[in-house]
C-alpha cells in the first residue's frame, strides 16, 4: 500500500517500504519552505500493516485535530498541520492501494493502443505531481528533469521570501508600537 502525501504545492506518492521526510530541508521528500518548519519536521513510514507519521523532534510540533502528536497511525485520509495547531502548513496523508494489472489469458495477439496524449497544462494547475523518491514524468516541451527541480526550488524560495517578508513587517509594526509607547510614557512621566 502506497501513501499519497499532498501539501506545500506538491503531490507525492510514497511507495510502501520507504520512508518519506517532510520539512524545510532541500533533500526532504515534501519540501515545506515556511517559517516555523524544521528541516526534518515529520517522517512517514510503512510499518508492515499501515502507515505511521511521526514528529521528528521538530521545534514547533506536528498537530492532528488541534492536538500535538509524536506518532499517529494513518488508516484513512489524515490531515496534519506542521508548526502550529491552527495555522500550520497543511499536509494530507492518504493511503492508496496499488492496482495490479491483470494480463489477458488469451493467446490471440492484441492490438496495442497508442498512449493517451499528455494533459494540457493550465494556469489553474497550482500543484506539482511527482512520484517519490526521484521518479517524475517530464512535461511536454521540457525534457530536462533538472529544470523541473530548479523551478520547484525557485517557487519554494519565493514562498519562503513571502513568508519572511510578512514576518519582517510584523516586527516593524511591533517596533513602531514599542517606540510610540516609550514616547508616550516619556511625555506622561515628565
Amino acid at each position: 500500500m502506497d501513501l499519497r502525501v499532498t501539501g506545500a504545492g506538491e503531490d507525492v506518492t510514497v511507495p510502501a517500504g520507504t520512508t518519506a521526510v517532510i520539512g524545510a530541508d532541500s533533500a526532504a521528500t515534501i519540501k515545506v519552505a515556511r517559517p516555523g518548519i524544521s528541516r526534518r519536521h515529520a517522517v512517514v513510514k510503512y510499518d508492515g500493516s499501515h502507515w505511521v507519521v511521526q514528529d521528528a523532534s521538530s521545534r514547533n510540533g506536528t498537530f492532528h485535530n488541534g492536538a500535538r502528536i509524536q506518532s499517529l497511525d494513518i488508516k484513512g485520509p489524515t490531515t496534519i498541520l506542521l508548526g502550529h495547531p491552527g495555522e500550520g502548513a497543511e499536509i494530507v496523508l492518504t493511503p492508496v492501494t496499488t492496482a495490479t494489472k491483470q494480463t489477458p489469458k488469451s493467446t490471440a495477439p492484441t492490438a496495442v493502443s497508442p498512449p493517451p496524449p499528455p494533459p494540457a497544462k493550465t494556469a489553474a494547475a497550482s500543484q506539482r505531481t511527482r512520484v517519490a523518491p526521484a521518479t517524475q514524468a517530464t512535461t511536454p516541451g521540457n525534457t530536462d528533469p533538472r529544470l523541473d527541480d530548479l523551478i520547484v526550488s525557485l517557487n519554494d524560495t519565493v514562498k519562503s521570501i513571502k513568508g519572511l517578508t510578512w514576518s519582517v513587517w510584523a516586527m516593524i509594526a511591533v517596533t513602531a508600537v514599542l517606540a510610540l509607547l516609550t514616547l508616550f510614557v516619556g511625555i506622561v512621566g515628565s
